[in-house]
């Protein structure tokens, strides 16, 4: 699945051009506890036709503690958005991720669902989207789940100066057969440019799975992640 997506990217980026940035950020501690932690992504975005935008991303992090792994994430996924009107538009994603630490083997999948920007101006918008898809789920037990999803989305951008911008997203998604199982997600980043391509983030990631994906396991994760990014 992985190897398919990144087919995908190399053949959109060179069909048309695209811009992109690539984040790094980390933990390196020594002494009474040794401690490693690093996050680096890539994201590509390309406007193929003025109501056509494309997006690729890779996220991945990675930490350990005395040599012992605390954390092992990866995200890939591709997204497409297409204007109807003015305001309103249609989406389709699709993802393949991995985080053994939540219990989630691999698990891949795809939405695609209609939105509608509800405000918009210069400095701010927000949009509200609806849809539904498919998820394939392997957990750490070797346990697998293959379902219907529904999805709700929401995201809120401010720009609130000329070098500082805050943007929120937000998700839940449901499994179509069983109500107990869903999922909510929200990601709130600050970005700040620092100069010419070179910016920092401060995010706060929130995953709150309502049934775990490996029965035992924490119901909600929180990271606090700080990256410098380079534009692409």
């Amino acid at each position: 699945m992985k190897t398919t997506i990144l087919i995908l990217a190399v053949m959109a980026a060179a069909a048309w051009s695209v811009e992109g940035t690539l984040s790094l950020g980390g933990l390196v501690t020594s002494g009474n506890s040794d401690v490693m932690q690093l996050d680096a992504g890539i994201k590509l975005a390309g406007n193929p036709t003025h109501v056509l935008e494309t997006g690729f991303s890779f996220q991945s992090s990675y930490g350990s503690q005395d040599d012992a792994v605390y954390l092992e994430k990866y995200l890939t996924e591709g997204t497409l958005k297409y204007s109807i009107t003015d305001r309103n538009f249609a989406s389709a994603r699709i993802y393949w991720t991995r985080d053994e630490f939540s219990g989630i083997s691999h698990e891949y999948g795809g939405t695609a669902g209609l939105g509608r920007q509800l405000l918009r101006n210069d400095t701010f918008m927000t949009a509200l989207e609806v849809g539904g898809g498919y998820l394939f789920r392997e957990n750490s037990a070797e346990e697998e789940l293959n379902t219907g999803t529904w999805y709700t989305g929401l995201e809120i951008e401010w720009i609130a100066t000329a070098d500082w911008t805050l943007k929120e997203t937000a998700r839940i998604t449901g499994d179509f057969n069983d109500s107990r199982n869903y999922y909510i997600g929200s990601l709130l980043e600050a970005t700040s440019a620092i100069t010419g391509n070179l910016s920092f983030s401060t995010s706060f990631q929130v995953d709150h799975y309502n049934v775990p994906p490996e029965a035992g396991n924490e119901k909600t994760d929180t990271a606090l992640k700080v990256q410098l990014m380079l534009g692409i």
